[in-house]
């Protein structure tokens, strides 16, 4: 029986993905409501409505909430408030806190069709809350979610190897589709969130003309320029020993360019030639690791998300630090802290062995002899920093386990895109022989560009 690991090499080898696209199925789900009544003092305006939500299983229960007066004011998005070509407030919220005119109604009125509240502000503004706003911003109940913690409407899937072969319908797509298709390419950022990888197949040949990476790249956004350039080359033919990403060694798993403050979010790693043995790709979902510490040991996994880990990057006139924990979350709320809902809470992965610069938390022991002068604030740091290591030892024990890997031999003219935040990637040693030459080529997306194209789809396609 193969292995997960071996089941995904075997399938993509034979060329097993559906010639028929898989086609999400995107169904826009209306919320409907009604205003039922409203008052406000100089304070606080208090609404109460009725609101059919699909999502929610509890639609015939009335809704209450006082809202303060300055973020209905600040709210607002009458023409006297915000620019009519570029939609961008006029004021400061400050500005509105100064005099209490600014945050006042004078005048509270329901349309008839129960769809807005008109508010007339002392000042002289005046705007109509819609419903859905009004809806939005209800804060947290039993049947909403906090507000506190904002993501994209689309629940990330924490996976092993498993549960990756299970979405390998949804992993691959053509080169024209993923450019020229709108439906294929919002498709294919859906599944980066999801799952934190795609692979794009098919790309033309690399000439003065077309540069398919490039191309690939500036769909989603610009380029991000790294201490690289905008294009990195990975060449068995060329190796560089100034980074040992580029030698032909083998490479643990890692994330890239952690000795940087802003880690890029994205990477696209082009596969132009592939002809010498080994080198293959691994890849690992880091979120599905941290969710095994959190659920085999609390106090370690607390410890991975304060102990700094300190990267460094140092060649030739490049000097390049900075001190990480392992794991970074969102903000806690009682929705995401639910261990069923922990894609909710995990954010950000900091892990890069090949970059890592000595410790300098937790390193001190209490010393047998009293003339050590060590202070007693670094001694203590000890119990923390035996927490991290037992989280640490559990964490790569799960990355490291074949059953959360998938394995790829990156055919030639394929581009493998993945979240740099969460999916680690490793490579096997390239063994070289005459004439033979592994050329990969790769660039850099920001978060921000992917999250703001996936957001500018949302609002298309629903």
């Amino acid at each position: 029986m193969l292995s997960p690991l071996m089941k995904f090499r075997s399938t993509l080898n034979a060329g097993g993905f559906p010639a028929k696209r898989y086609l999400t199925q995107l169904r826009k789900e209306m919320l409907d409501g009604t205003i039922l009544n409203s008052s406000f003092n100089k304070e606080s305006t208090t609404v109460t409505f009725m609101a059919n939500d699909p999502k929610c299983k509890v639609t015939d229960k009335p809704y209450t909430v006082c809202f303060n007066n300055i973020f209905l004011r600040d709210s607002s998005r009458s023409p006297a408030t915000v620019d009519t070509k570029t939609g961008q407030k006029l004021f400061t919220t400050g500005q509105l806190a100064l005099d209490p005119i600014h945050t006042t109604p004078e005048k509270i009125k329901i349309t008839s069709d129960g769809k807005y509240l008109s508010i007339k502000w002392k000042d002289g503004d005046f705007y109509n809350y819609p419903f859905d706003f009004l809806y939005k911003y209800k804060g947290s109940t039993f049947v909403s979610r906090s507000l506190r913690n904002r993501h994209i409407g689309h629940r990330p899937l924490i996976w092993d190897a498993m549960t990756f072969n299970d979405n390998l319908k949804t992993f691959a797509l053509d080169y024209n589709e993923f450019l020229h298709d709108d439906t294929s390419f919002y498709k294919s950022l859906i599944n980066l969130q999801k799952i934190g990888m795609v692979m794009v197949k098919n790309l033309p040949k690399l000439n003065k003309e077309v540069d398919p990476l490039r191309a690939l790249c500036n769909r989603i956004g610009p380029i991000r320029s790294t201490i690289y350039g905008d294009i990195f080359e990975v060449n068995n033919l060329k190796p560089n020993d100034t980074n040992i990403t580029f030698t032909n060694k083998r490479l643990p798993f890692h994330q890239d360019l952690t000795y940087l403050e802003n880690i890029p979010g994205f990477q696209l790693l082009h596969s132009v030639k592939n002809e010498t043995s080994g080198g293959e790709n691994l890849y690992v979902d880091s979120f599905h690791s941290t969710r095994f510490v959190r659920e085999t040991d609390t106090e370690a996994y607390e410890a991975l998300n304060i102990v700094p880990i300190n990267y460094e990057y140092k060649n030739d006139d490049k000097r390049y630090y900075q001190s990480k924990p392992l794991i970074e979350q969102h903000d806690s709320n009682e929705h995401n802290v639910e261990i069923g809902n922990y894609e909710f809470l995990i954010k950000n992965i900091n892990y890069s062995p090949p970059y890592q610069a000595p410790m300098s938390y937790g390193i001190y022991n209490k010393a047998p002899h009293k003339e050590v002068c060590t202070t007693p604030g670094k001694i203590i740091e000890r119990f923390m920093f035996s927490d991290f290591i037992r989280g640490l030892k559990l964490f790569e024990q799960s990355i490291n386990d074949p059953a959360n890997q998938i394995m790829i031999s990156i055919p030639e003219d394929t581009c493998i895109i993945f979240n740099n935040r969460r999916i680690l990637h490793a490579r096997n040693e390239i063994i070289s022989k005459p004439n033979t030459q592994r050329l990969f080529r790769g660039c850099f997306v920001s978060n921000d560009h992917f999250m703001s194209k996936l957001s500018f789809l949302d609002e298309k396609f629903n």
